[in-house]
C-alpha cells in the first residue's frame, strides 16, 4: 500500500473519530438538556397537582360548613374543576401507577359525593349528619395527600430524590376501604366522564378579567402632570424630591408615573395623583418592633398618604417583614374590595411596600339595602355545626365583579376551628365562607 494512501487512510479514521466523538457530546448534552427539562416538567406537574389538592380539600372543608343550596352548588362547581384539573396532572405523571389510580380514585368518588350532596340541597333536603361525617372522612384524606404532595414538592426541588422516587411515596396513602361510600341514586358512576359537568368562570374578586373595568374612582378625576406626580411620590416615599428619577410610565389599567431612587419604586397615578404602589428591594434584619406597632405604623401611614377610614383585616409576617391587609370601612360595614396592602419591615419600623390597586379599583360611594333582614335571621341560615361568636357588616366582592352586602358571622366549629360565614343580608342565603388559618406569623384566610 502506498505511503500516500496510508496517510489518506489515516486522516479518513481520525477524521470519523473526531466525528464520532463531536456527535457522542452533543448527544450527550443533548440528553442532558432533554433529562433537565423533564425534570423541570415534573415539577411543575407536581406543583399544579398540590394546588389542586389543596383547592379540593378546602371545598370538602368548607362543604361541612355549607347550609344553602346556592353555597353547597358553588363548591361543588369548584371542587368538580379542582378533581378535573388533578386528573389532568396525574395522567401526565403516569395514571398507570397504582397509587396515582387510588388517587384518581379518590378524585372521583370526592367530586361525585359532593355534586349528589348540591343537587340534595338544591331538591330541599338537608345534609345529614351522617353526610357531614362522610366529608369529613373524605377531607382527612385530602388533607393527608396535600401533605404528601408539599413534601414531594420540597424533595424534588432540593433534589433529594428524583421523580421516580417522589411519585413512589405516594403509595404510603392508601384508602383501606375507607372511602368506600354509600351513594345515593343521584350519583353516577365511579367512571362518569367529566365533561358532563358545567364549564364556568369562577374568578376570584381580583382576577385579571374582574380588574380591567374602569375604576370609579378615578373615572372623573382629573389627570396630573409629571411634575406634580414627582412631588407627590417624593411626598408618599419620604424621599427628596431632587433624588428621584423617572421611569417608564405604567400602562396597566391604572395608568401612572413611575419614579426610582436607588432601590425604591413608586407610582402615581395620572388621574388624582393617588400613591398607586410603593416598592423597595429591602432585606429586613432582627426584629426591633412588635407586629401590632406594625400595624399602628401601617395606619398611620396610609392616614398620611390621604387614606382614612380605613381598619385592619388582619397582618402576616414573613422574613422580617409584617405585610398588614386593611379595608375601607363605610357606614359601619366592612368593604373588602377597597383593599390595601402595607408591608412594614420589623428592624427598622420602616414602610418598604404598599398597593393600593384594590381600593383604587373598586373604592365608591355605597348604600346599605332598605329591605335587609335582622340579624337574627340571618343566623338562620348559619349551620348548626358552628357557635356564633361575633358579627358585624361587610361588603364582600363576588366572583362575577359585583359586591353583595351581608352579615359576616365568626365562628367555630366542634374542633376548635375558626371560620367566617357571609349571609347575604337580602336574600338570607349564604354569600361565601372562608377559613381563617393561624400560624406565627399572622392571620390568613383561605
Amino acid at each position: 500500500m502506498h505511503k500516500r494512501t496510508k496517510i489518506r487512510i489515516a486522516s479518513y479514521i481520525s477524521a470519523l473519530v473526531l466525528t464520532l466523538s463531536v456527535w457522542g457530546t452533543v448527544q450527550t448534552v443533548r440528553a442532558v438538556n432533554y433529562a433537565k427539562e423533564l425534570t423541570v416538567a415534573h415539577q411543575r406537574t407536581v406543583a399544579a397537582l398540590s394546588s389542586y389538592i389543596d383547592t379540593l380539600r378546602n371545598d370538602l372543608q368548607k362543604m361541612q360548613y355549607a347550609n344553602t343550596s346556592t353555597m353547597t352548588s358553588g363548591l361543588s362547581i369548584s371542587l368538580c374543576k379542582a378533581s378535573a384539573g388533578a386528573k389532568n396532572c396525574l395522567s401526565e405523571l403516569g395514571a398507570g401507577e397504582t397509587p396515582l389510580n387510588n388517587i384518581n380514585k379518590f378524585l372521583t368518588q370526592a367530586s361525585d359525593y359532593v355534586d349528589s350532596l348540591s343537587k340534595k340541597t338544591v331538591a330541599g333536603d338537608e345534609i345529614s349528619e351522617s353526610d357531614r361525617e362522610q366529608l369529613t372522612r373524605l377531607y382527612q384524606y385530602a388533607s393527608q395527600l396535600a401533605g404528601q404532595l408539599s413534601y414531594m414538592e420540597e424533595v424534588m426541588l432540593s433534589g433529594e430524590i428524583d421523580f421516580e422516587d417522589a411519585v413512589s411515596t405516594l403509595s404510603m396513602l392508601r384508602d383501606n376501604g375507607d372511602l368506600s361510600l354509600s351513594y345515593t341514586d343521584t350519583v353516577t358512576d365511579a367512571e362518569k366522564s367529566f365533561s358532563d359537568y358545567p364549564t364556568l368562570i369562577y374568578d376570584g374578586p381580583f382576577a385579571d378579567n374582574i380588574m380591567t373595568k374602569e375604576s370609579s374612582l378615578l373615572s372623573f378625576q382629573d389627570e396630573i402632570t409629571q411634575k406634580e406626580a414627582k412631588k407627590r411620590a417624593a411626598a408618599y416615599s419620604g424621599t427628596a424630591e431632587s433624588k428621584l428619577l423617572a421611569a417608564e410610565d405604567e400602562k396597566g389599567t391604572i395608568e401612572a408615573y413611575v419614579f426610582y431612587h436607588e432601590n425604591m419604586t413608586v407610582a402615581v397615578t395620572k388621574k388624582g395623583g393617588y400613591l398607586l404602589y410603593l416598592l423597595t428591594d429591602t432585606f429586613a434584619g432582627e426584629a426591633q418592633i412588635k407586629e401590632e406597632e406594625a400595624v399602628e405604623i401601617a395606619d398611620n401611614f396610609l392616614l398620611k398618604i390621604g387614606f382614612s377610614h380605613m381598619e385592619e383585616s388582619y397582618f402576616f409576617t414573613s422574613d422580617g417583614i409584617c405585610t398588614v391587609n386593611f379595608a375601607y370601612n363605610d357606614e359601619n360595614a366592612t368593604c373588602y374590595g377597597d383593599l390595601i396592602k402595607v408591608s412594614i419591615s420589623l428592624d427598622k419600623g420602616t414602610v418598604v411596600a404598599a398597593d393600593c390597586t384594590g381600593y383604587l379599583m373598586n373604592h365608591r360611594q355605597r348604600t346599605i339595602p332598605a329591605d335587609i333582614i335582622s340579624t337574627e335571621k340571618a343566623m338562620e341560615a348559619v349551620s348548626d355545626v358552628l357557635t356564633i361568636k361575633d358579627v358585624k357588616k361587610a361588603f364582600i366582592p363576588m366572583q362575577d365583579g359585583n359586591e353583595v352586602f351581608t352579615y359576616e358571622f365568626f365562628c367555630t366549629d366542634n374542633n376548635g376551628n375558626d371560620v367566617l360565614v357571609y349571609i347575604n343580608a337580602v336574600t338570607g342565603l349564604e354569600a361565601d365562607i372562608k377559613l381563617l388559618l393561624y400560624s406565627d406569623g399572622g392571620t390568613l384566610t383561605r
